[in-house]
């Protein structure tokens, strides 16, 4: 349909008057882009140089930070570490925004830590981001610094667990407080002395308690199910990782993400209900729930054969019997899910000839059968055999933790 000449007009004018509107790069963001473009090709002496001027330059002092924090960044690519160091310095005090400042000395104690070899001025910095600002995402990497300071210097170690101590009951409220109790918690794993691991656990004790709407708590659960592991507690491992698992509705059916803990937990209570904390049911209830944890379950027949163990161990030998046919059938699917992509890849070859021969070619493959292939078959004849010959007996039951786990 045809606008009226009139609506046409107005269009136009609006289209102009937009056109007009529009912003130019300026002199200034000209150079900026193209000292840019020399920081990417590794001019890193001129790039430096230039970002200096336009620091200096710059109207906006927003725009004067941007360019001084890459006047950094050039110094310390370039090799200029004592350089770059002390311009991180100078933009840690000097920049307008707060999270500018923070970034600048979060850098300016990495060049010190990992290029010059000043731990301890790089730790003390480390330290006075977290404090100064823990709600800044600079701090939360501060402190994985400072926690691997600790990890890997054993004799450091209790000193660094006394300084996130100290920092979390300067503000028991922090934005970083959690995290604080989970790294102290993680350094005294690491000690592994029964009294180090029992501190750690009231550590995470107090961190649930505290803090059980944070991010951090899945990762506070995996840390104190290990830890009471370490402790043979074992009805208190299985406790929390009950609540890990327990985490999956929330995060993926409502929210569409999943951790790998949640698989790393139901995995590990399977193999708590079928040795130490016999639970059979449960332990089934988690064989089938796992493989819905996963969006692209690689190891599909390793679940399946898991679950079909239990159902055996169960006495239900019908159910277990129909899951080791799921292990075949979803073999079966899969390997023709792979040939007829195959297929589809040889059709779009250029010549008939090219592409007659290579479907002959995918024709002829072998179907890929993994092992639980062969161990499904020979048990689907072992429990049928049974169930035709009810005076066999069943074989002794199997250990826990069957194959793959």
């Amino acid at each position: 349909m045809r606008l009226p000449h009139a609506h046409c007009l107005f269009a136009l004018s609006l289209l102009l008057a937009a056109c007009a509107l529009s912003p130019k790069l300026t002199q200034w963001e000209r150079d900026f882009y193209y000292t840019e473009r020399l920081y990417i090709d590794g001019q890193h002496q001129l790039a430096a140089e230039r970002f200096a001027r336009l620091r200096a330059t710059a109207a906006d002092p927003r725009d004067a930070d941007e360019a001084g924090l890459l006047q950094c960044e050039t110094l310390a690519k370039g090799g200029e570490f004592a350089g770059g160091a002390a311009c991180y310095d100078h933009l840690a005090t000097t920049a307008v925004e707060r999270p500018m400042r923070a970034r600048a000395l979060l850098h300016a104690a990495e060049l010190r830590y990992y290029e010059l070899r000043k731990p301890d001025d790089a730790l003390t910095l480390f330290a006075a981001l977290v404090e100064r600002a823990p709600d800044e995402p600079a701090a939360l990497r501060a402190l994985d610094h400072l926690y691997l300071h600790g990890e890997r210097d054993r004799s450091k170690r209790q000193t660094m667990i006394a300084r996130f101590l100290q920092l979390e009951a300067r503000d028991v409220r922090s934005e970083i407080a959690d995290n604080l109790l989970l790294r102290s918690a993680m350094l005294l794993e690491q000690e592994g002395t029964p009294a180090a691991l029992q501190q750690a656990a009231e550590l995470l004790e107090r961190q649930e308690r505290d803090h059980k709407d944070d991010a951090s708590i899945v990762d506070c659960l995996m840390t104190r199910a290990r830890i009471y592991r370490k402790l043979g507690h074992l009805q208190r491992e299985a406790r929390d990782l009950e609540r890990i698992v327990d985490t999956f509705e929330t995060s993926y059916v409502f929210a569409s993400y999943s951790f790998e803990e949640q698989k790393v937990a139901a995995t590990r209570l399977i193999e708590l209900y079928r040795g130490p904390l016999p639970n059979l049911p449960r332990a089934e209830h988690h064989a089938r729930n796992l493989p819905d944890m996963l969006r692209k379950p690689l190891h599909m027949p390793r679940y399946l054969m898991t679950l079909a163990e239990v159902q055996e161990a169960r006495g239900q030998p019908v159910a277990a019997i129909a899951t080791y046919r799921d292990v075949l059938n979803h073999v079966a699917t899969r390997n023709k899910d792979y040939r007829q992509n195959d297929r589809r890849i040889c059709g779009e070859l250029e010549s008939t000839a090219a592409r007659d021969e290579c479907r002959q070619t995918v024709d002829a493959y072998e179907d890929i059968e993994p092992k639980e292939c062969g161990m499904a078959k020979e048990r689907i004849e072992r429990l049928q055999a049974q169930l035709r010959r009810p005076d066999l007996q069943a074989p002794a039951a199997r250990k826990p933790g069957g194959p793959g786990w």
